[in-house]
């Protein structure tokens, strides 16, 4: 990891540390605090193995992310399966546009980062699948997953032979700058009737499902107050993690917890900026809840870090 945010930065790129096996930054203000200094990086990369987040807007850099479907989600067009595929596409249907070769980094999931230089002079914002079907990109206010970074143990690899990267080409570049915004959720608290709902299930049913009932509603509560910078995406996934030990016990629905935690998740603020931050969240910590059921007799789950 060290070496990997060395090199980074000897390319003119600014870093900074995500939580170890984590997209989540381990700094709050990250944007401001990403550096070049070697002295720095190697003193912060030295106390532990740090992912790697590389800041796009100090770095000069617009990132093209080419995603994978989640599960059960199609395009609806037969030959578009992933963001690659939605890419060429697109380009297929301008005249000239060609997907210019540029340094280009594998994700744990399958899909790609092409990491291109933002063109002088023009201000090029992130965007959530509105270019296209899978595809995100992310500059100034956005930053992408270093090389060697992992997650779940698997680790973002080098692609291309090309290993700086070009300028972001016009065609792309038009069709950054002229999409439409994404949608933004609403920071208001969660509908009456779904608090109601989490109430009565902690009055309802057996002593152990009103035990698991409080401590949803606890999980959500405590969620639900979190503001900006606070961990907030760590706290969804331990909540669904501690939920999913429920589900799998037989004392929570998991389609009631996981519209509690939705619920939850934007109240406090998540996924204003990127679609998908939640259910990819929650799916996880819920499936590492299923596969270790807790009752009132089990010990408290531990603390439990990791991201979607």
């Amino acid at each position: 990891m060290l070496a990997s945010a060395l090199r980074y930065a000897e390319r003119g790129m600014y870093v900074h540390p995500l939580l170890v096996g984590s997209k989540e930054p381990r700094w709050g203000n990250w944007e401001a605090r990403a550096t070049r200094d070697p002295d720095l990086i190697r003193r912060t990369w030295g106390r532990a193995p740090f992912n790697i987040g590389v800041a796009c807007g100090p770095s000069n850099l617009v990132a093209v992310d080419l995603d994978t479907p989640h599960d059960g989600e199609v395009s609806g067009l037969a030959d578009i399966i992933d963001g690659m595929t939605m890419l060429d596409s697109l380009a297929a249907q301008i005249p000239g546009a060609q997907i210019t070769p540029t340094l280009t980094v594998r994700t744990p999931s399958g899909g790609r980062h092409l990491v291109y230089r933002a063109p002088a002079g023009v201000e090029v914002r992130n965007t959530a699948r509105t270019i296209g079907w899978c595809i995100d990109t992310r500059a100034a206010g956005g930053y992408i997953v270093g090389i060697g970074s992992q997650v779940d143990g698997i680790s973002y690899e080098l692609e291309s032979s090309v290993t700086d990267p070009a300028v972001l080409p016009d065609w792309l570049l038009t069709l950054i700058t002229t999409a439409p915004e994404a949608p933004k959720a609403e920071r208001v608290p969660r509908r009456a009737h779904v608090v109601t709902r989490l109430r009565d299930l902690t009055r309802q049913g057996t002593r152990e499902e009103r035990w698991a009932a409080g401590i949803l509603r606890s999980e959500c509560d405590e969620l639900e107050a979190m503001g900006p910078d606070s961990g907030r995406n760590n706290r969804l996934n331990l909540a669904a993690y501690r939920a999913g030990q429920l589900v799998a016990a037989g004392l929570l629905d998991q389609a009631v917890a996981e519209e509690q935690l939705t619920e939850a998740a934007r109240a406090c603020g998540l996924g204003t900026d990127t679609p998908h931050e939640i259910e990819k969240t929650l799916h996880s910590g819920m499936s590492a809840g299923l596969s270790r059921p807790r009752r009132m007799t089990t010990a408290p789950a531990r603390r439990m870090g990791g991201a979607a």
